[in-house]
């Protein structure tokens, strides 16, 4: 076997592979007696059929089924030998006929090598969130909220009322489509409507008509309405206020509490800070990480983005319940999944080199640690906690996690780093907005 190697710009080269003719026919021989043996063919006995005529009838499949083993073996073979990090690869065949060589090109995208340096350029906002009785106690209202029972009231719209609306809205005084609904229950203050909508029902009394003016956010999924001023119609159908459970042993039963109610405030403020620490941690390690991505230079294989692409495609078919519908995963456009694809791959890359450069490694005491804190918020610890140990990928996963976040340590110890004060329950939300955006 003959290689010829044609370097190219960035992270792309060529292999020309030239395999000699008699090592092809050799093989394709080699494959028409052994057929020969075992086909059945009219007028000849089992294993008594000429290999002449196997071959006059078979011998382009089997050629071409010989061609399409020994071509993977070759490139495989080529590419350990000139030692390419491959990221991806392309076959095109060029010659292809009995009695002459064999020959082929592999268009390879390599891994980029590239180091990255700078670190002092990254800035991060370390978030500063208090958690005292005040937020706690807020919590705790919430899940009273939560729990709400509703009852009907003849007074004017408040805050945190459920309300039964009709209502119809414009844009430029024309009817748009999906902006009109009858019997529609409206939670005020919940956020379950465009901003100012909610805002504009309260202070309403039971049967009373009103036009408000709202603007649809710049990111709305609507194109046509992402933006835009509209007016709604609206018509107040009936007014609920809520009723709120008394906080005893039923009530505390249903999140899981283990102590009572004399323990509730303390495990609700528990779970709080584990939840705060959890979900700081990564805020600050996306911060780093996009912040490596920025100061890195180096050029995205797109086989490996289209790699990416097509596992999203298929972790999005699972949560829509699987191919049982008949769904097809394939006929939505790529370009839908490939910034988030992108993005990945390039901190996956960049991570990559960081850690190699700087060898960070994860002990079984340390990953044991940080399943021992997660698993803290499950009802059984230990079972749980038996479980996942059980779990090789788990493991691996727990594995990378403090691995991340020792490199997350190293960058921020040189990175510039200010602090900024956040509200608790904006931190969550974000958090919650943010995972719902990640699930597509």
């Amino acid at each position: 076997m003959q290689v010829t190697v044609e370097k190219k710009e960035g992270i792309n080269c060529s292999l020309l592979i030239e395999v000699p003719a008699v090592e092809i026919d050799s093989a394709v021989t080699k494959e028409v007696n052994k057929t020969a043996k075992t086909i059945k063919m009219d007028g000849f006995r089992p294993g008594k059929v000429p290999a002449s005529m196997v071959k006059k009838k078979y011998g382009e499949q089997i050629r071409i089924e010989v061609i399409s083993d020994l071509i993977p073996q070759k490139y495989t073979k080529a590419i350990q030998d000139e030692k390419l990090a491959v990221a991806g690869i392309e076959v095109d065949l060029k010659e292809n006929k009995e009695g002459e060589p064999l020959k082929f090109v592999v268009n390879c995208e390599l891994f980029p090598e590239f180091e990255v340096t700078g670190f002092d350029k990254i800035e991060v906002q370390k978030p500063v969130v208090t958690l005292g009785d005040a937020e706690v106690k807020k919590m705790i209202e919430n899940l009273r909220k939560q729990m709400a029972t509703f009852v009907d009231v003849e007074r004017a719209v408040a805050s945190d009322d459920k309300v039964t609306i009709d209502f119809v809205g414009k844009k430029d005084g024309e009817v748009f489509e999906g902006g009109t609904a009858n019997d529609s229950e409206v939670t005020i203050g919940s956020g379950q409507m465009i901003p100012g909508f909610e805002d504009g029902i309260v202070g309403m009394a039971n049967g009373e008509e009103k036009t408000i003016t709202v603007t649809f956010p710049a990111e709305y999924q609507n194109e046509e309405l992402a933006g835009k001023e509209a007016t709604f119609d609206i018509t107040v159908k009936k007014i609920q206020a809520p009723e709120l459970p008394a906080i005893d042993e039923e009530f505390v039963k249903k999140f899981g509490v283990k102590g009572g109610v004399d323990s509730f405030e303390g495990e609700i403020k528990e779970n709080m800070e584990r939840e705060l620490k959890f979900i700081l941690q990564r805020k600050i390690k996306d911060q780093v990480f996009n912040g490596l991505r920025e100061i890195a230079e180096f050029e995205v294989p797109k086989a490996l983005v289209q790699r990416e692409i097509e596992a999203t495609k298929q972790n999005f078919l699972k949560q829509m319940g699987g191919d049982k519908g008949g769904f097809d995963v394939n006929q939505l456009p790529n370009d839908i999944f490939e910034p988030q694809a992108k993005k990945k791959v390039e901190t996956s890359l960049v991570l990559d080199s960081v850690m190699q450069s700087q060898k960070f490694e994860a002990t079984e005491e340390e990953v044991d640690s940080l399943l021992n804190e997660m698993v803290q918020a499950y009802e059984d610890a230990e079972s749980t906690k038996a479980e996942i140990k059980k779990n090789k990928q788990e493991m691996s996963n727990l594995k990378a996690v403090v691995i991340e976040n020792k490199l997350t340590d190293w960058v921020l110890a040189q990175a510039k780093v200010t602090d900024k004060e956040e509200d608790f329950f904006e931190v969550i939300k974000e958090n919650m907005q943010a995972q719902q955006q990640g699930g597509f």
